[in-house]
């Protein structure tokens, strides 16, 4: 036979089963909104093109390498 306490205890235990998703995903949808208003704001903002060492824009994803040595 269960007590009283024994039933707001187990009740309690639902309870959180059933509501520790519903926290979770509700932060999930709060950083998710967060992140994509962030990558919004830098997707707008506009940059100066990388110079290269003789001062004209040059590719981004090359970079000046030095001579190997012998």
């Amino acid at each position: 036979m269960l007590t009283d306490r024994d039933e707001r205890n187990l009740l309690t235990a639902a309870e959180n089963r059933i509501a520790e998703p519903l926290r979770v995903g509700a932060a999930l949808a709060a950083v998710r909104r967060l992140l994509r208003r962030e990558r919004e704001s830098v997707t707008c903002r506009t940059t100066a093109p990388p110079q290269t060492s003789n001062g004209s824009p040059g590719d981004p994803r090359r970079q000046p390498t030095a001579p190997l040595p012998r």
